[in-house]
């Protein structure tokens, strides 16, 4: 399972980004249709970099992962 971290991670951190970004603008007043697609295209741009930055640093600082643990099929 090459991506696992990845799959978890990128999505966490987009919903998250988007989650923050839907509730500023609620109470801010702004309800409409355009929050959400701001959200989500600030939960995107945010977490994709935020998810694989998160990955990378998981990875480097667990003393247990070895790099050969995934064979090639």
């Amino acid at each position: 399972m090459k991506h696992g971290w990845r799959l978890l991670f990128i999505p966490l951190w987009a919903l998250c980004v988007a989650g923050v970004v839907v509730i500023a603008g609620l109470a801010l007043g702004l309800f409409t249709w355009v929050t959400f697609v701001v959200a989500g295209v600030v939960g995107l741009i945010v977490g994709i970099p935020a998810g694989l930055w998160d990955t990378k640093k998981v990875r480097r600082d667990d003393p247990d992962w070895k790099t050969d643990r995934h064979i090639p099929a």
